[in-house]
């Protein structure tokens, strides 16, 4: 039985347990694109520093930074695509397990009520349950004693007498 409730537990999260793991892969992910990213970002900025350091004329040098520029641009719109369709792929991969969970969640919900459908209520003996030998306060005696307490008196209240009228001699 122990082992059956296990698994039944493990069946049930499955479906969070996948989701985890999806955005676990989708995280490693962008996260090495953007170490990648970075690493080369700062190798081609130093090797920008180096050349420009070298170059004598101010269009070599606006040539250069012209290169620079369109390279980088490239480099961050291929970084970005690439994050997009990893989060993307992320997203489809997400969607099906909860597309998935939401049907068998269905057909469970379904299977239930047909199960509940057949139950008859007039076959149900409910006199052989003593209900007046149920004592609650052994279950959980805190909550009837708090609930059987008499509530507490109110402090009576001392009324003020009104200022007397000074008089007119």
């Amino acid at each position: 039985m122990y082992n059956e409730m296990i698994n039944n537990f493990k069946a049930q999260m499955a479906p969070f347990t996948q989701m985890a793991t999806i955005n676990q892969k989708a995280v490693e992910k962008l996260v090495a694109i953007q170490q990648e990213a970075a690493t080369e970002l700062f190798n081609t900025g130093v090797a920008q520093a180096k050349a420009l350091v070298e170059v004598k004329e101010p269009r070599a040098a606006l040539d250069l930074q012209v290169a620079y520029f369109k390279n980088l641009e490239a480099k961050l719109t291929a970084v970005a695509e690439e994050e997009i369709t990893t989060l993307n792929t992320a997203r489809n991969e997400l969607t099906a397990v909860l597309e998935k969970s939401v049907a068998e969640m269905t057909e469970t919900a379904e299977k239930a009520m047909k199960d509940f459908g057949s139950f008859d209520a007039a076959a149900f003996d409910m006199s052989k349950f003593d209900l007046a030998k149920f004592d609650l306060s052994k279950v959980v005696p805190a909550f009837v004693a708090d609930a059987v307490k008499p509530a507490a008196k109110k402090p009576a209240t001392r009324k003020v007498a009104a200022p007397k009228a000074a008089s007119a001699e």
